[in-house]
């Protein structure tokens, strides 16, 4: 392990000095965040400034960058704008969701994080907070102002606060290689700034179901300093997804509170040190099912109604990033240092699952990661941007469980006593994670422009040891002032979760009412992939934005993760080969006050041969998956997602958004499908301003969630991974007032 880091350590070095002296040999100018050797693009249209955009990013002027940020900010939006530049997405595909749009969505900023990222496309919902894009489980990466953020554990809390965000941005397709292990796409959020706030808000929001929602925010600016706050609290009653296809679920209540702060202070005109802290802690009953036949029999308790089951799940996620940003000349460099902390604790109905399941486990499971990300920039000469940087960090993940089971005859399998047992297990796993980038931003012309580079990656865990070169490269051809073309190749490399269940643990329940199907236990393995994109951005018009792309990924060892046991706490496992591919299209267009957008997907999906936790599955699933290829789980072959709003006066808004799926997998080996839905969300937002001043306002906002009352299925319970039915939000009211000074 020494000698790993020490090699790394080395490569690092090498790759700051190689910078270090490209910089030194600039000839002296006056800072420039954005190479001035690049033709700049013409700029977007004013009206399309609010709206989502998506297109394959030219390496130069960055669309994606929030025009209502860079509006508000004086003294920091050089050192923004070079710390986009630092990482920009060449080539890669980009949806952006800004601070307007937001607010056009079920409410607003109050609405939790997955709804803002399932009206980008090729982004599918699914149970558990949980979204898909193009056709993967997971694997997202999470930036919040050029940081990445560690991999949290997988459960339904939604730890990132859209009270926070000033504007989102989606990239996927063929990477750049600074982007390195969770690869399906890059959710880059860019948080509000004291400067753009310079005040603060108050509000609160609820209706349907108990809904209640109070949140505060304020920001500022104090000579060098920026600071920003944010704080809230929700309560519901629908806190996971109703398992019955009725208006209000049967224990399902949750309480969240979330908080977060970004300091920053500026050194000098070029630097600045920043400090981000954020976490969240949320409890949720587990929503049971009424009229539940009773499996088990449990000594002194006859009888149990499955509506007063009581099961509850903690969730708490923590993080802190320290970050240092220095942009001279044309040399700009970003380093952070980041920790972060999370558990989930799931507590058991004791009596209850033991007569419906068999086995009633207390589940603890958490993990701290500390870590650090350096990324630096310089232009080299008229056509060339070099880039560098590294990320790495070490995970230690543990899992505490007590099970109370009853024995079991080794021939039928049938329980021999009603009197149960308890069976105690801690175990642990750790990993290292690390990764080295070289990339070239080449221009060829003034309109057509290489980008390629290459990854080391290294994973290093007390289960698997895997290291992989990876190449990149994206071309971007701008054939007019409104079209530009791309096309990209990468190869990826993707971790596995450090949740490996080790053999000796699953030995414990051997004759036992909680004993797997078999006891084959392969650790999980990283997954290698090809990635290939292609794809067209047209201005058809000056309000009027259309995208295409297209994607094709062959996988060996693809990742997947399933809910396993009453816990909801999803593991990962391998399928040897699959294959993802598919195309988006989407649109945008603005007129005066009416905003619209459109977004459409096609994703198909392919896997066989579960090679790892192969204990998790029975030996006909598993027999049927090795011989046949199936569609993964989360597979939903076209989705969509629209919306318009009208500002009826400067001061009145109203909006229609609507989500479309074909639904997910179900059935024994994910052979069959979810019915077809489409939800349709309703809402209008009137603005006062009690003083006469643009600043100090008091906003009113109406929602109504799925207006047609369409009791629409997400889950079943069946299907490779899934472990029990959820139905979509049933229509519900909801009000919301904030008051801005």
């Amino acid at each position: 392990m020494r000698m790993r880091f020490g090699l790394w350590a080395v490569a690092m070095f090498a790759v700051g000095c190689a910078i270090g002296a490209v910089a030194l040999a600039q000839p002296t100018t006056l800072p420039s965040p954005v190479p001035t050797s690049q033709p700049a693009l013409p700029p977007p249209p004013p009206s399309l400034k609010l709206l989502p955009t998506t297109r394959a990013n030219p390496p130069v002027v960055q669309p994606e960058l929030p025009t209502t940020r860079l509006k508000n900010i004086v003294v920091t939006s050089d050192l923004d704008l070079a710390r986009d530049q630092i990482a920009p997405s060449l080539g890669a595909t980009t949806y952006t969701v800004g601070p307007n749009q937001i607010q056009n969505i079920p409410g607003g900023e109050d609405a939790p994080f997955q709804q803002v990222l399932l009206r980008s496309p090729s982004v599918v919902m699914d149970s558990f907070g949980q979204e898909h894009v193009r056709g993967e489980h997971a694997n997202l990466t999470y930036r919040v102002n050029g940081v990445i953020l560690p991999e949290g554990l997988s459960g339904f809390g939604q730890e990132l606060d859209t009270h926070l965000i000033d504007s989102v941005t989606l990239i996927d397709g063929s990477l750049p290689a600074q982007f390195g292990f969770r690869t399906a796409g890059i959710v880059d959020v860019t948080t509000k700034t004291g400067q753009a706030l310079n005040g603060g808000e108050i509000s609160t929001y609820g209706g349907s179901l108990d809904t209640y929602e109070p949140s505060a925010l304020y920001g500022g600016t104090s000579g060098k300093w920026e600071y920003f706050f944010t704080g809230s609290f929700k309560q519901s009653g629908i806190g996971i997804e109703n398992p019955t296809a009725s208006h209000v679920p049967i224990h399902d209540d949750t309480d969240q509170t979330h908080g977060f702060a970004y300091l920053s202070y500026r050194i000098d005109d070029t630097s600045r040190v920043s400090l981000l802290l954020n976490g969240s802690n949320a409890d949720f009953q587990i929503p049971n099912s009424p009229d539940v036949p009773q499996s088990f029999s449990l000594s002194g308790v006859p009888f149990f109604d499955s509506r007063n089951v009581n099961e509850t799940q903690n969730e708490q996620n923590y993080y802190g990033v320290l970050s240092y940003q220095k942009s001279v000349d044309k040399f700009s460099l970003q380093a952070s240092a980041f920790s972060r902390y999370g558990q989930i604790h799931f507590m058991p109905d004791q009596a209850g699952d033991l007569i419906f399941l068999g086995v009633a486990g207390d589940v603890f499971n958490s993990f701290f990661t500390n870590g650090v990300q350096f990324d630096a920039s310089v232009v080299a000469d008229e056509h060339h941007t070099i880039r560098a940087g590294m990320l790495a960090d070490y995970t230690s993940e543990k899992l505490n469980t007590s099970t109370a089971v009853f024995l079991t005859d080794p021939t039928t399998g049938l329980p021999i006593s009603d009197v149960p047992t308890t069976i105690t297990d801690d175990s642990a796993n750790h990993s290292t994670t690390a990764g080295i980038y070289v990339q070239d931003e080449w221009q060829l012309t003034r309109s057509l422009t290489l980008n390629y580079g290459v990854r080391l990656d290294s994973f290093d865990a007390n289960f698997d040891n895997e290291t992989q070169l990876s190449p990149r490269i994206n071309l971007v051809w701008k054939s007019d002032a409104q079209t530009t073309f791309h096309v990209g190749y990468a190869r990826y490399f993707v971790p596995p979760p450090e949740q490996n269940v080790q053999p000796g643990t699953i030995a414990k329940f051997a004759n036992t009412t909680n004993a797997p199907a078999n006891f084959i236990d392969d650790p999980p393995k990283v997954e290698r992939s090809n990635y290939y994109d292609v794809g067209v951005s047209r201005q058809l018009s000056k309000p009027w934005q259309v995208n295409l792309d297209g994607f094709y990924k062959s996988a060996r060892n693809l990742i997947d993760e399933g809910q396993f046991g009453a816990a909801i706490i999803e593991s990962p496992f391998n399928y040897a080969v699959g294959t993802v591919y598919g195309a988006d299209i989407s649109s945008t267009y603005k007129y005066g006050g009416l905003s619209t957008f459109g977004n459409f997907a096609w994703v198909h999906t392919l896997a066989h041969d579960i090679d790892s936790q192969q204990f998790e599955f029975g030996n006909d699933e598993l027999a049927y998956i090795q011989a046949h290829n199936i569609q993964l789980d989360h597979d939903s072959t076209f989705t969509a997602s629209a919306g318009v709003s009208d500002e009826l006066t400067k001061n009145d808004l109203v909006y229609v958004d609507l989500l479309f799926a074909t639904g997910l997998r179900r059935g024994f080996a994910n052979t069959g499908q979810e019915p077809v839905y489409s939800p349709v969300n309703l809402g209008y937002q009137h603005v006062f301003h009690p003083d006469g001043s643009p600043r100090q306002l008091v906003r009113l906002r109406f929602d109504i969630v799925n207006v047609f009352d369409e009791a629409y299925q997400l889950r079943d319970g069946t299907g490779v991974g899934v472990g029990a039915p959820q139905y979509g939000q049933r229509r519900s009211f909801f009000l919301g007032l904030a008051y801005q000074f």
